[in-house]
């Protein structure tokens, strides 16, 4: 059953063009901050639904700011669409699908490493990330055998997330990152989910993350 969250996923677009304008608004004002937009590919299962594999292919998109805090830190705030799930995999006997879309928040903070000198090369192009996000449910769906399933309605309207990764400078304005995106809390309310972390049983979101930032400065 596809439930009607469609307003948030007007919502998350409208939040995404404010933090844009905000963005261009504070970087113009500071020179310590920094923002601009960012879109990516992703790949994700939902560790418990008894199907192991990153089979379920989506995208993310959104917009970003962020504060210099030195010339090694900085802290960045997101929101972005990202589309989460699972999806059996071409040799399973049944076939399923959890769509999962999210409004996810995630903040940032990352660690230049330039002051790592290799061969008299200092490795600026190179940072690490690590953060926590919040992401709001804002469309599921889910199939057995092309069937919609009125479980769909049991997934959390609200979970939180660890997020490590690593950014590379392609140019000063234009970087490339990867992420692992892992659920903090179970995202699934209802039997059935045989998974746990931090002492639950239940269903968790793993994601990994190809993204392309630019920075309007």
């Amino acid at each position: 059953m596809k439930t009607k969250l469609s307003f948030r996923a007007r919502s998350a677009r409208k939040l995404i063009i404010m933090l844009l304008f905000l963005t261009i608004g504070v970087i113009a004002k500071s020179q310590a901050f920094f923002g601009g937009v960012a879109a990516g590919a992703v790949t994700s299962q939902v560790d418990g639904d008894d199907n192991n594999g990153f089979h379920k292919a989506g995208f993310t998109a959104g917009a970003f700011v962020g504060l210099e805090l030195s010339d090694i830190f900085d802290i960045q705030f997101e929101i972005k669409y990202i589309q989460k799930g699972s999806k059996s995999s071409a040799d399973e006997p049944v076939s399923f699908t959890i769509k999962l879309d999210y409004i996810e928040m995630p903040l940032i903070v990352s660690a230049n490493l330039g002051f790592i000198n290799i061969n008299n090369k200092q490795l600026k192009w190179i940072s690490l990330e690590a953060g926590a996000s919040v992401d709001v449910l804002a469309n599921v769906n889910q199939q057995t055998n092309g069937v919609n399933e009125i479980a769909s309605n049991k997934w959390k309207k609200i979970c939180f997330n660890g997020i490590i990764g690593v950014k590379f400078n392609i140019t000063e304005k234009l970087l490339l990152g990867t992420r692992i995106i892992t659920s903090i809390n179970s995202v699934y309310d209802g039997n059935g989910m045989n998974a746990m972390r931090f002492g639950q049983w239940g269903a968790f979101n793993d994601v990994l993350e190809l993204v392309l930032y630019y920075r309007f400065k």
